[in-house]
């Protein structure tokens, strides 16, 4: 089946998603961030989670590479945070611009919860690596998280009342 991808793109993101940086170390211990919406939960028990890569993606060696990563779930005032970490070149953090839980892997500042996941499976999917993490840690604040819905990012503050 064959189809035009500019229209089935433009379908896909006909569903709503939350928007996230997953996180990693690189092999000298600099954090790097990739703004990520293909996050999901995989399972309770064992804690686990999941994101996908795409295989074309500037930050490629250093994620499909990484044993553990972090996921930063972002608050509704992290817009130009995830466009920074959207775009291609160079997607490191500075040193002091980020904490750390369990792994060692990026958590930021600011968002309304974070994961701390150590990676168990990698799956080729298509133009995709699917990275599966058992979470070690994770912290959740309140707030109204940052969601991108057809190509334009808005605030679940409707769907929290606030």
């Amino acid at each position: 089946m064959t189809f035009d991808l500019k229209d089935y793109r433009a379908a896909l993101g006909s569903f709503a998603t939350g928007v996230t940086i997953v996180t990693a170390l690189d092999s000298v211990g600099n954090g790097h961030g990739l703004t990520v919406n293909s996050f999901a939960s995989v399972s309770l028990e064992p804690a686990l989670v999941l994101w996908c890569l795409g295989n074309k993606s500037d930050s490629y060696e250093l994620f499909a590479t990484c044993t553990a990563y972090g996921v930063n779930i972002l608050s509704d005032d992290q817009t130009d945070l995830a466009m920074r970490f959207a775009g291609k070149g160079d997607q490191r953090l500075a040193s002091g611009e980020y904490g750390k839980l369990a792994t060692g892997s990026p958590i930021l500042p600011g968002t309304i919860a974070a994961f701390d996941a150590k990676v168990v499976e990698r799956i080729n999917a298509g133009d995709h690596l699917i990275l599966i993490g058992e979470t070690q840690a994770y912290q959740r604040h309140d707030g109204n998280g940052l969601a991108y819905f057809r190509g334009k990012f808005g605030s679940t503050a409707a769907l929290s009342g606030s």
